[in-house]
């Protein structure tokens, strides 16, 4: 649900038609058509079972992770990464595009240009329009943040709802997300005792709670991360088909968020090419969408986040 909602944001902020309202009219409309595929079955079947009382597991994690993590910090400096990333959200939220255009920078006339904006003779952007956000081009005065929209996104959702108050609960909500996250793939790999554990520890760590109260994309990647590492075992070791799109979905959107994501998605790619010796082929939903994903994360990191990638591109 939420990787749906935010590959909605960024889908129509890339098309500079996203608002608050036409996510919601986006979701429904979602909800609506999965509801009539399924032809209104949506009872789990025969072989689900019951809720018990290691239910109340997961729930004590949640609510040992509100108790650690709210109220988030008020560390949002412009220019500094978290000060970015609000920015970057609330642009989102009130512009309604990625890349903007910034009326101040189009107005300097261009033998002026150097002495605000000074291009130092880059290629892959002009100049920078304040720290933290990159002048693409000084004639149309177009804009873009310096790290990639996806956490940005999840802001832009807590902006919609509660204003900048939710927009600084975006990292507190990622931080339990990444809680449970950890708590289902342990109790998936290693059982519940063990996960429980792991999760109750994590909360309790210094450096949980620290990236865990301040913007910062470090807690959106521990959710994704271990909910794709969930989905990738129910669909090709567990062999529920279901959720082989699923995994791709999420290792994909991890290339929206930050780059040395690479490192968990090569780690997924590397198992799976070691399973195939075991005679375990990845599933063709899951081939298709990581293609699929791949060729947008492609579009955006070459395009408008173009001077983002830059320096891995170049250290490469």
């Amino acid at each position: 649900s939420v990787a749906c909602s935010l590959a909605i944001v960024l889908a129509l902020a890339a098309a500079h038609r996203y608002s608050f309202d036409r996510l919601l009219f986006a979701n429904a409309a979602l909800a609506a058509g999965a509801a009539a595929a399924a032809r209104g079955r949506l009872r789990l079947g025969p072989a689900a079972r019951p809720a018990g009382v290691t239910v109340i597991l997961p729930l004590a994690i949640l609510l040992l992770g509100v108790w650690r993590f709210f109220p988030p910090s008020e560390y949002i400096i412009g220019g500094k990464d978290p000060g970015t990333y609000m920015n970057e959200g609330i642009q989102i939220a009130q512009r309604g595009a990625l890349v903007v255009r910034d009326p101040v920078v189009a107005s300097v006339p261009p033998f002026a240009r150097d002495l605000f904006f000074p291009s130092h003779q880059r290629q892959d952007y002009y100049g920078t329009r304040f720290m933290g956000f990159f002048i693409k081009d000084p004639g149309a005065g177009t804009v873009v943040g310096q790290f990639p929209h996806l956490f940005p996104a999840s802001i832009a959702i807590g902006y919609g709802l509660d204003g900048l108050t939710g927009a600084r609960r975006a990292v507190g909500v990622w931080a339990l997300l990444g809680l449970l996250a950890v708590y289902f793939a342990g109790a998936r790999l290693a059982g519940r005792a063990a996960a429980g554990a792991a999760a109750a520890l994590l909360a309790l760590h210094v450096i949980e709670v620290w990236f865990s109260r301040y913007p910062n994309a470090e807690v959106v990647m521990q959710a994704l991360l271990f909910a794709a590492l969930l989905a990738n075992a129910r669909a090709h070791a567990d062999g529920d088909r279901f959720f082989a799109p699923v995994a791709a979905g999420l290792l994909g959107l991890l290339l929206f968020l930050r780059f040395d994501a690479v490192l968990g998605i090569a780690a997924v790619g590397a198992g799976m090419a070691l399973a195939a010796f075991n005679g375990q082929r990845p599933r063709r939903s899951f081939v298709a969408v990581s293609a699929a994903m791949a060729a947008a994360a492609a579009a955006y990191l070459l395009g408008p986040m173009r001077a983002y990638a830059d320096l891995p591109i170049v250290f490469l």
